[in-house]
């Protein structure tokens, strides 16, 4: 499935189901939270993604400190297939239209860019 955490490889999909890629790696499937920012945050690694709905999930270069939106919305339940994408400005909408085209893409920006 496209969508989910491969079984064999542990990687992770280039479209966007909700969860933290981050996790998802790690063979680990945690929420991410909408927080008082307006970007998803892991509720377990403080990752954040900046949505833009239908068309691409950024993933931000800086992690979030917790602070969520007291009426929780999650990732998950507004699931568009969008496709993840790094940081490439520093201010909205955050990225220049380029897009990760495999797992290892994605495991590399979070290992090395993300602080």
């Amino acid at each position: 499935m496209n969508d989910v955490i491969n079984q064999e490889n542990q990687a992770v999909s280039t479209i966007w189901n909700g969860y933290c890629p981050e996790s998802l790696l790690q063979g680990k499937r945690i929420r991410m939270r909408l927080n008082d920012w307006d970007f998803y945050e892991s509720e377990g690694t403080g990752l954040q993604i900046a949505l833009l709905r239908g068309v691409q999930a950024i993933i931000l270069n800086f992690r979030g400190n917790g602070e969520f939106r007291s009426t929780p919305e999650y990732g998950d339940d507004v699931y568009n297939g969008e496709y993840l994408s790094p940081q490439t400005a520093e201010s909205f909408p955050f990225n220049d239209g380029k897009i990760f085209t495999t797992a290892e893409e994605i495991e590399n920006y979070i290992k090395v860019v993300v602080k």
